[in-house]
């Protein structure tokens, strides 16, 4: 009866809505689903928030009951022509995509992005301005965002594993390595599927970098080699040096640093000969870790203070920040307590600046071994307990040995295990 009462501009709207895979939808997005103006739609929006078929769950977004979208979705079906439905998803998907695609930009500009098609007629732009309006964006979009990836129909595989690389980023600086690990799969299925060698070298890279971060190294590996040839058939060298570079990490992760930092220096000449600055500075930071794992620390402070100077020319604010944290993980190691303490903050204050809290909780934990090493181990504390409750909201497994190293210094100090969160 609701329904039925709804003028026909309304009606359409309502329809179009059980189109969309929720569980909620701001204005812009539904002007998109709609192909109208923002301005047009904002008033039906209203209307059918009036008639209670949809609700304001928060400002700007709109939900629909489980059952009143499926009954959307079925009078769709009945009314519309299959090209106006195919259509409307489309140009939703588009706004995603889109969207996703100039916030992840924001979020880090020295990257390399992917070539997206143009959005169809009718798409509403959302572009945030600026860093913080991205993170905000990504974070309001996040669930939606994540259902959209996996609507795992064939008909959409481009812009499945395309929204999974411009997710990447976003999950990776909060810490939902389930989420990236899911997204991932399904960029990797909707890739295969599409039978497209260069979008499943991107893919297999991608989930073999969620692989590792959930421990499974054996499968991060395979993943990898497979994008390595993939890459390798496309001949791209630039693809072909990230994927050593994350070989590298693997390699690193098994404690295996001398091949780490082989893997590192095989990435540096690919991505010099690709002409990839970024990638460059990228290599030349690892291959500065890794002489610092070998122990050899003069080097890797060669090697990472020009990976600072190449991030600076690049704006690369998290390439910084890992090379200042290598810095300062060396000037540790050669017993320069100060000057390490001083490096590591720098790189806290650029993780922070760009919402990365996973290296922000690492960076903190390197400050807490260096106070310990200082003999401050009030400083220590302070600092572990920080990257503690990070780990601990992220349920991150670094969590076990930062809780470890606090029971160890409390235990010496004779402090209750109870003050330990």
């Amino acid at each position: 009866m609701s329904y039925r009462a709804l003028n026909p501009g309304e009606a359409r709207l309502f329809r179009l809505l059980g189109l969309h895979s929720g569980p909620d939808i701001s204005a812009p997005a539904a002007a998109s689903l709609a192909g109208l103006p923002l301005a047009d739609v904002r008033p039906l929006l209203a209307e059918l928030t009036r008639a209670h078929l949809v609700s304001e769950c928060s400002p700007g977004r709109y939900a629909c009951h489980d059952l009143l979208r499926a009954y959307a979705a079925w009078q769709s079906g009945q009314i519309d022509s299959d090209g106006d439905r195919h259509a409307a998803v489309h140009r939703v998907l588009d706004h995603y995509l889109h969207n996703a695609h100039a916030a992840d930009k924001l979020l880090d500009p020295s990257q390399d992005l992917i070539t997206l098609a143009p959005p169809q007629p009718g798409v509403t732009p959302e572009v945030p301005g600026d860093h913080e309006q991205a993170l905000a964006w990504f974070t309001a979009e996040h669930v939606v965002l994540l259902t959209a990836v996996d609507r795992a129909d064939p008909a959409w595989d481009t812009h499945t594993w395309q929204l999974a690389w411009t997710l990447w980023n976003f999950l990776d600086r909060r810490g939902f390595r389930h989420d990236q690990a899911a997204t991932q799969r399904a960029a990797l299925a909707a890739a295969s599927r599409l039978g497209d060698p260069l979008a499943q070298a991107y893919a297999h890279r991608s989930l073999a970098r969620a692989c590792a971060q959930q421990g499974c190294l054996d499968d991060s590996q395979a993943h990898l080699r497979q994008s390595l040839d993939l890459y390798g058939q496309a001949q791209d060298q630039a693809g072909q040096g990230l994927a050593h570079l994350n070989l590298a990490i693997v390699c690193g992760q098994r404690g295996r640093d001398a091949q780490a930092l082989h893997h590192s220096q095989q990435a540096l000449g690919l991505l010099r000969a690709a002409g990839h600055r970024r990638g460059q500075a990228r290599s030349l930071n690892n291959i500065g870790w890794y002489h610092a794992q070998l122990g050899d620390y003069q080097q890797a402070l060669l090697a990472c203070r020009q990976v600072i100077v190449l991030h600076r020319e690049l704006d690369d604010q998290q390439g910084q920040a890992g090379a200042w944290d290598s810095l300062g993980y060396a000037y540790h190691h050669l017993g320069q307590h100060d000057q390490a303490t001083a490096c590591y903050q720098r790189a806290l204050r650029l993780y922070r600046q760009i919402g990365d809290r996973c290296y922000e909780a690492d960076t903190l934990t390197h400050i807490g071994d260096t106070c310990h090493a200082a003999h401050d181990p009030g400083s220590a504390r302070e600092a572990w307990q920080q990257a503690l409750t990070i780990l601990d909201d992220l349920d991150h497994p670094d969590a076990g040995p930062v809780r470890a190293k606090i029971a160890a210094l409390d235990a010496a100090a004779g402090r209750s295990p109870g003050l330990i969160n």
